[in-house]
């Protein structure tokens, strides 16, 4: 939920709180102040009651107006009902309803006789003036609510656009472009706050991530050169014709070791570019023409393991860094053939949406979920270091892509989705 809407939203619920709390308020006292008049009316008609009896000095027939209703009933003497106010209902026999009724009942003694006086004065006009004040502050208040909520919802706009400008910049910044982290500045001390804080821990990150990225490369560099000497030197020592089959055993594991720490090496500083995104140009590629081409450079393994290959004849384009490109392919190709049986066969198919890459071959030895880490390795192959898959994430990191992986009927299948996030929506 954004901000601004979470925002008119308390409002909105802050307000008919209040607004509900208000009108019940309200009712009861007008309701009070209501019947306060209607009581200060009853008493006004119960002194001219009491004088009309006193000079009549007998009993009064009840007046025939129902809105001014009056019961007269003599009492005994030993009788003494409870006087005052109060609320009761009464049939109306024109219309058979109940109606609402205040009343006031009192004792009246007339020549020692006593008169047990009932006035009632009824709620209807009283609640008819009630529903509609009721009625129109509810349409006040609710204008008023429906022009605060606008009016809060424009000045929050207007002072949450900063807010969002940083939001986006933050979100557009790129640490290899090289340019420095501008916010503009507001009138609003917590955005000021904020922004400063934001500025401080970019330049920070920038040069934590300049150091590291001159690190990594200055590591990998520095380790290349000697390990190209070790090489070199061993190769030269395999070529000699004075060693023991022991010495040329040692030596030719200390070349594989040094052959692999390089390719490694190689890898790993490959990694840390990727991850740190120094590869931003994008393009459209054809995938069809980049798996053909590694295919080609991959023949010699493929015959050697006599697999069949069946690869697609249509061009398809993606949107990706070219040189990424092919190393996805590549590393998902040697995957598929370094893992697969003798005499075994690859599927490779494409469309828009995916490319999948299937093979034939045993089920991995461990859990599923950990194919795509660094260092993991379903076989004992010293081949491989184990970081092919994990650079195919990192791709598909980058590239907004995602990694899949199931294991079905015999094959081991690696799905790449290029647009994942339109897939769900149109699922």
């Amino acid at each position: 939920m954004k901000l601004l809407t979470k925002i008119s939203l308390n409002f909105l619920s802050i307000s008919l709180f209040i607004f509900l709390s208000g009108l019940i308020v309200f009712y009861f006292v007008l309701r009070q102040q209501v019947n306060q008049n209607i009581n200060v009316e009853l008493q006004k008609r119960q002194t001219s009651i009491q004088n009309e009896l006193k000079s009549a000095h007998s009993t009064t027939t009840a007046p025939t107006d129902f809105e001014k209703k009056v019961e007269i009933t003599p009492l005994s003497p030993n009788l003494n009902p409870v006087e005052g106010y109060s609320d009761t209902l009464i049939l109306d026999k024109t219309t058979g309803a109940y109606t609402a009724y205040r009343q006031l009942q009192f004792v009246s003694e007339v020549n020692g006789q006593k008169f047990l006086v009932k006035i009632f004065k009824s709620h209807a006009e009283t609640d008819n003036l009630m529903v509609r004040i009721i009625l129109s502050m509810t349409l006040l208040v609710v204008a008023l609510i429906i022009g605060l909520l606008v009016l809060n919802r424009h000045i929050s706009q207007k002072t949450l656009k900063s807010f969002y400008d940083t939001i986006n910049k933050i979100k557009k910044y790129d640490l290899n472009t090289h340019e420095d982290f501008q916010l503009k500045e507001t009138d609003v001390k917590e955005f000021n706050d904020l922004n400063k804080v934001l500025i401080s821990m970019t330049e920070r990150i920038k040069n934590d991530y300049y150091n590291l990225k001159e690190y990594t490369e200055n590591a990998s560099h520095e380790l290349q050169t000697p390990i190209a000497v070790i090489i070199s030197k061993m190769e030269l020592l395999l070529q000699s014709d004075c060693m023991q089959e022991k010495e040329l055993k040692t030596i030719s594991d200390a070349y594989e070791a040094s052959t692999r720490l390089s390719r490694l090496t190689n890898t790993l500083l490959l990694l840390s570019k990727i991850g740190n995104r120094q590869f931003p140009e994008v393009a459209k590629i054809d995938l069809t023409a980049i798996i053909n081409t590694q295919l080609s450079f991959l023949e010699d393994v493929i015959d050697s393991k006599n697999i069949t290959i069946e690869s697609p004849d249509k061009s398809n384009f993606v949107e990706m860094n070219p040189y990424l490109a092919d190393i996805l392919i590549a590393n998902l190709l040697k995957n598929a053939i370094r893992h697969n049986n003798k005499s075994g066969f690859i599927s490779i198919t494409t469309s828009e949406k995916q490319i999948t890459i299937a093979n034939s071959g045993e089920k991995i030895q461990g859990s599923a979920n950990d194919i795509f880490k660094r260092f993991y390795k379903s076989s004992s192959s010293d081949s491989s270091v184990g970081l092919g898959l994990a650079i195919v994430q990192k791709i598909c990191e980058v590239s907004g892509f995602k990694a899949l992986y199931s294991y079905e009927k015999n094959l081991h299948n690696f799905s790449i989705i290029f647009h994942p996030e339109t897939n769900n929506s149109e699922a």
